[in-house]
């Protein structure tokens, strides 16, 4: 009988910063995300926990996991690191997940299946399953084509070309979701239409997560800070497109804060109900860089 080639593993980036908590069940839940072969590759960005030790322990009873540590705690820069540095240049589809989520079983066999039935898409994501407010999360999505940061997939040819073209996402972009997404639609270019199309939605692949709640004395301080962390983030996109359209991904600057002076008229505060308190606290963050 003809030997058959071996299969080439997926190749999935986990990113992670201390999550000593929530690593563990992360990495089990990918060991069952796919029928294909993986390799994990925890991106432990500037981690003071158990997070690193963790890793190495599993890792240990599991090959094919890989252990990156990261000096700089910045989710944009560990994302670079795996795209440019540390992902084959031969995969078919490359995988991004957050440290802090668990992929739904069977999910990334789903992910590349969708993304093989559509042939014209960049890339492929997964639906949250869990969390507040999940059914209008996954309403927007599927309305959208949404990218979601915490689970999504990329074609491998597509990942070979942000490596051509030497696209980075800059150090200090918050959400890293609405730029992905904003480099599949856009196509990698700065002179054309959004096409919701680039990106596909996989109904039957998911991820789950623990929510902070805001009613819980312990989880005040991290609500507080994620809140303000979104307020950023919108201000951060409406600069990020400006500056892409139309001088295109290429001319990204390496850090997120060289876009402030820019595009002063972008800070302007409106009136939100209780999110433009947020708001406020993130334009005094920004102008304060």
């Amino acid at each position: 009988m003809p030997m058959t080639e071996p299969l080439l593993p997926w190749p999935v980036a986990v990113f992670a910063h201390n999550e000593a908590r929530n690593i563990i069940a992360c990495l089990d839940s990918l060991q069952a995300a796919a029928h294909h072969p993986i390799e994990c590759h925890v991106l432990a960005n500037a981690c003071t926990d158990r997070t690193e030790a963790l890793v190495c322990e599993y890792a240990a009873r599991h090959p094919n996991v890989q252990l990156h540590s990261i000096a700089l705690g910045d989710k944009a820069n560990a994302w670079n690191v795996f795209v440019h540095e540390v992902a084959p240049r031969v995969a078919s589809h490359c995988f991004f997940i957050d440290g802090d989520v668990r992929a739904t079983r069977g999910a990334l066999d789903v992910m590349a299946q969708v993304l093989t039935q559509h042939p014209s898409a960049n890339g492929v994501s997964a639906l949250p399953k869990s969390g507040r407010g999940v059914a209008a999360f996954q309403r927007d999505m599927l309305k959208d084509n949404g990218v979601a940061g915490n689970l999504y997939g990329l074609r491998g040819a597509f990942v070979e070309r942000i490596r051509a073209q030497a696209v980075h996402m800059p150090i200090g972009t918050i959400g890293e979701d609405a730029l992905m997404g904003a480099m599949l639609k856009w196509d990698l270019r700065g002179d054309t239409r959004w096409d919701n199309s680039k990106v596909v939605v996989a109904r039957d692949a998911g991820f789950e997560f623990d929510s902070v709640s805001p009613w819980l004395p312990r989880e005040w301080k991290k609500y507080y800070r994620r809140r303000v962390r979104y307020s950023v983030r919108g201000y951060q996109n409406k600069m990020l497109g400006r500056a892409i359209q139309p001088a295109g991904f290429e001319s990204l600057p390496q850090q997120i804060r060289d876009l402030y002076p820019r595009y002063p008229d972008a800070l302007r505060l409106e009136w939100r109900g209780l999110n433009t308190v947020f708001d406020w606290l993130a334009i005094r963050e920004i102008k304060a860089t």
